[in-house]
């Protein structure tokens, strides 16, 4: 067990005897690691409503001097700590195959697909992603953010996305131009925003500006330690496991697919009509393979 996890299970075992104050305190640090990581205490204390010493004093609590030696524990969490690189992962990979042979490789990818699936359905409850979808359908303008790998992913959310709402707006696909596209985002918007670690910077300053502006944000990403965290009004967390040297996106598509689908259930008839009319023309333009018109497939 690394020393972040060791800090979060003793701080679950020693909760139920600190006084009311120190409780506040602890539920918070258990709630919002990432938080406590990237903002300072006096932030912290301010969003929090709990006063400063109460920090300082659970530190001790947990055996650390300074609340600063404690949240450098968080800090490392969120920057990576030990973790191998890419190189390293690949090379272990390989190192594996010869090792273990291809059956064994293929029932790690099986296994670990089916656990960051199931630790979606384990974290995220039916209560959970119902407030999600109903929240971002009544807000003006739903954002979507994903840089880098996560990319494709967030595009998938504004296609499929779009066509139960119109209001989705993916961020970046005008050659990287974010800026001007956030200009008018505000209070009655929404983003989404999918970030796995090591989170792409800007994925995460794009939070920030929308958490500044009061913005509904959701963040799915892969601990409640990510660097996204702090500026998410909910946050999504999937496992990203994988014996590839890159991390798995398998459990982030569930999310977006549960996303979609529940607000989907809540969209009226006005969501029907669209996709009727998105699939009426589609069908028109020709976009689809048709055998009888574009021939047999070689």
């Amino acid at each position: 067990m690394n020393e972040f996890d060791d800090i979060q299970e003793r701080l679950t075992r020693l909760y139920p005897s600190l006084p009311p104050t120190l409780q506040r305190a602890g539920a918070y640090m258990l709630e919002n690691p990432g938080a406590i990581a990237t903002q300072s205490m006096r932030r912290i204390a301010e969003h929090s409503g709990i006063a400063l010493p109460n920090f300082a004093r659970l530190a001790k609590s947990l055996g650390f001097d300074t609340y600063n030696e404690l949240r450098e524990v968080y800090r490392q969490r969120v920057t990576g700590g030990a973790l191998p690189g890419y190189p390293e992962r690949a090379e272990g990979l390989q190192s594996s195959g010869k090792t273990s042979g291809d059956e064994a490789i293929w029932a790690q990818f099986r296994d670990s697909a089916l656990a960051n699936v199931a630790s979606v359905f384990a974290r995220i409850d039916p209560v959970t992603i119902a407030e999600v979808a109903e929240t971002l359908l009544s807000k003006n303008t739903i954002y979507v953010a994903g840089m880098q790998a996560s990319y494709p992913f967030a595009n998938y959310l504004a296609y499929v996305g779009g066509m139960v709402a119109g209001k989705i707006r993916l961020l970046g696909r005008r050659g990287g131009i974010i800026a001007d596209d956030l200009v008018d985002i505000g209070p009655g918007d929404a983003l989404v925003c999918l970030a796995i670690q090591p989170c792409a910077r800007l994925t995460v300053q794009v939070a920030e500006l929308a958490y500044e502006r009061d913005s509904y944000v959701v963040g799915i990403t892969d601990s409640l330690a990510s660097p996204l965290a702090p500026y998410c009004s909910k946050v999504l967390v999937t496992s990203c496991t994988s014996p590839l040297f890159f991390e798995s996106y398998v459990g982030s598509t569930a999310i977006l697919e549960l996303l979609i689908g529940f607000m989907t259930l809540r969209a009226g008839h006005e969501a029907i009509d669209r996709i009727s009319e998105i699939e009426t023309d589609r069908r028109r333009l020709g976009e689809y393979w048709n055998t009888e018109r574009d021939g047999a497939s070689k």
